[in-house]
């Protein structure tokens, strides 16, 4: 009952500060984006509405948002008996530039559909045209773009940001599947082709280029290191084809579309040979461990022979549930949560190599996360209170896959990341309510003096 009423204060709250973005902003020319708890993002559960959204430049005024939509995440009803079953979905935007300053609005707009329910499930496509302001200070934008399924009087805002500083930036390519249809997956498969055509000239040639090697999984939160992005190790390895623009893929990586190679800059995507975002191999039971483990248990379970992988994957869990339901239910979250950290956080790696990935698999979702222009923080317990979990991920941009959120470390993380890693360790999934129970017990400062032993 608690968890509804929070998302029905939540909706209340996105619905008043859209409004008045959409509505206040038209006479203005100017509005502040309020603090937004962003957490249902990543709750699936409370998400009904899952689109796919791609932004396209075309030049330096104009843009494109190109959305697609699961029919079956909306609601149908009909009025009558001889009437069809509908869904009204109505797409509200605002266009402003991504800084902490005052915004001005530099579009606004609405676009209703109405859709007539079919035997054929599928998707919605469209696009949205967006006005741009060519000063040199908004190159960067951010479009917050509103889905609402009007029957059931639900919304969600979703962030989309983009830049236009260099003219080889990623948004400027347009990318085709097979069928004609844009692209707006981070990620494909063997045997897939896709076109990419340059946006600001078509004509010209498109380059390829792979990274087949493997980036490294995110270091613990107080770690002092720095993580080692090989942006030179791309291989060039052919062109699109000079008519179609298109590539078929024919080993896994991730692929850099480019029109200009002496940039870092292009269309990036991650190509798969397995069920990705899926986990349901047995040599991918083993990495994700890492964040678990010793460096001594995790080079045995490395060094496992492939037929004896989930023997001692297994094991590993078994010997720490003490049943194999319990064992059961702790593979369950753990790789569940992993699975679903690919499906949120995919960039240039898998997304439970990410930073987010790590503290999302090994703390659960995060209670309230805000959204700035140069950062994102989540805090785990109450907002207000000194005895909160907050990780701060800055906004980076890479030129080969664009932006990408990096945690800010800091030695006093150490504490709570072995108190997560032991409730693992000791066969129980950690999650907000264990970080809840242990900021409301009155020995807080007490168990700071207790120094718990550390996985890394």
């Amino acid at each position: 009952m608690q968890k509804a009423r929070n998302s029905f204060l939540n909706l209340v709250i996105f619905k008043i500060v859209l409004v008045n973005l959409l509505f206040t902003s038209c006479g203005s020319k100017k509005s502040t984006l309020s603090n937004i708890n962003f957490a249902y993002l990543y709750q699936p559960a409370e998400v009904l509405i899952q689109p796919n959204f791609y932004v396209q430049l075309v030049n330096e005024d104009s843009s494109l948002v190109h959305y697609q939509l699961k029919k079956d995440d909306f609601l149908y009803v009909r009025n009558s008996e001889t009437q069809q079953f509908e869904s009204h979905i109505l797409l509200k935007y605002v266009v402003v530039p991504n800084n902490e300053l005052p915004h001005i609005v530099m579009d606004s707009g609405s676009v209703r559909i109405r859709q007539v329910k079919s035997e054929n499930s599928g998707f919605l496509a469209g696009k949205i045209p967006l006005k741009l302001n060519t000063r040199p200070e908004f190159s960067e934008f951010l479009v917050v773009l509103t889905i609402r399924d009007e029957h059931r009087n639900l919304e969600y805002p979703y962030f989309l940001i983009s830049d236009r500083k260099s003219i080889n930036s990623s948004h400027y390519y347009l990318p085709i599947d097979s069928f004609g249809n844009i692209y707006l997956k981070k990620t494909a498969f063997l045997g897939d082709k896709i076109c990419v055509h340059y946006g600001l000239d078509s004509s010209r040639k498109v380059f390829v280029k792979i990274y087949d090697g493997s980036y490294s999984v995110a270091l613990p939160p107080f770690s002092t290191d720095h993580e080692l992005i090989y942006a030179d190790e791309f291989k060039f390895i052919g062109t699109t084809d000079s008519i179609s623009k298109c590539y078929r893929f024919k080993k896994p990586g991730f692929y850099l579309f480019q029109s200009d190679t002496s940039s870092m800059e292009g269309y990036y995507i991650m190509v798969r040979d397995d069920d990705y975002p899926l986990i349901n191999k047995r040599h991918q039971l083993v990495e994700p461990l890492r964040y678990l483990t010793t460096q001594k248990e995790f080079s045995e379970l490395q060094a496992a022979q492939p037929d004896s992988i989930k023997f001692m994957a297994d094991q590993f869990w078994l010997s720490r549930a003490g049943s194999i339901e319990r064992a059961k239910n702790l593979v369950k979250a753990y790789y569940g949560r992993v699975q679903r950290a690919n499906e949120l956080f995919t960039s240039f790696k898998e997304g439970w190599k990410t930073d987010r990935g790590m503290i999302y698999i090994v703390f659960g979702p995060p209670n309230v996360v805000y959204r700035y222009a140069d950062r994102e923080v989540w805090i785990y317990g109450d907002d207000s209170s000194a005895l909160q979990y907050r990780f701060t991920f800055m906004l980076t941009k890479l030129p080969f896959s664009g932006f990408y959120y990096v945690l800010e470390r800091n030695e006093n993380y150490r504490f709570i990341w072995g108190q997560a890693v032991d409730a693992w360790r000791n066969g129980r999934v950690y999650s907000i309510k264990d970080i809840k129970r242990e900021q409301d017990e009155r020995d807080q400062q007490l168990r700071y003096q207790r120094y718990p032993y550390f996985w890394f």
